[in-house]
């Protein structure tokens, strides 16, 4: 889950925190991924705490992550709305570097600052494994949604530079699930039974990826 803390990032037009939102989300995906994968679950933050965009991935590293799933919610204009994914990767969209610069605003480096960045991100073997797991994560969250968000758009999958992201070592995306400034967005944010809705579209996305790799295919067979 993004955020946490004294990081509340996005604020719907009623008052929904997006920390509280996605933390939320978080726990019911790892439920569905601990019960129906099988898998291990490791959350950067499982309660309203401040986690370092650099600890996050640092914590994937140490434990040997086979997948990094960053989770929030979108800001813009008032009618933007529906599902966009991200990985790591320079752009020169407008909207996707303004994405990247709210969601880096909690560290204390810009991009800019960053020297090694462009280097990290050249040498990074996990870009195109990266982007299919985005193409998948983005498939799944915006057919189920639109199911019960008609008015959805499916923004597709973008690349942009996420420091949160930056260093990982495994196939890592950034999810933007809905537009918490959007009001008609933000009530059906506001219901369980929606976020549970999305957090069965990232299992959906996650399961699909994960299934074209070969540690998860044994782990399968070896269940009971």
């Amino acid at each position: 889950p993004g955020h946490g803390g004294h990081d509340t990032g996005t604020i719907g037009p009623s008052g929904l925190m997006e920390k509280d939102l996605v933390l939320d989300i978080a726990q019911r995906l790892g439920a569905l991924i601990e019960e129906q994968l099988g898998a291990e679950v490791i959350y950067t933050r499982t309660g309203d705490t401040s986690v370092s965009l650099q600890d996050r991935t640092a914590l994937a590293n140490e434990k040997k992550a086979d997948l990094f799933l960053s989770i929030h919610a979108n800001s813009g204009i008032k009618s933007a709305a529906g599902s966009e994914t991200y990985y790591l990767n320079f752009t020169t969209s407008k909207s996707a570097m303004d994405v990247a610069a709210r969601e880096n605003a909690s560290s204390q480096q810009t991009i800019h600052e960053l020297q090694n960045l462009l280097e990290k991100i050249a040498l990074k073997d996990k870009v195109e494994e990266s982007r299919e797991f985005a193409a998948k994560v983005q498939t799944a969250l915006s057919k189920e949604l639109a199911r019960v968000n008609p008015a959805a758009r499916d923004r597709g999958v973008r690349k942009a530079p996420f420091l949160v992201l930056v260093g990982a070592a495994m196939p890592s995306i950034l999810a933007e699930v809905d537009f918490l400034s959007n009001a008609r967005e933000e009530r059906l944010l506001q219901r369980a039974d929606y976020r549970q809705k999305i957090a069965e579209a990232l299992y959906k996305g996650v399961s699909n990826y994960a299934s074209t790799l070969s540690r998860f295919q044994l782990a399968e067979q070896k269940k009971p």
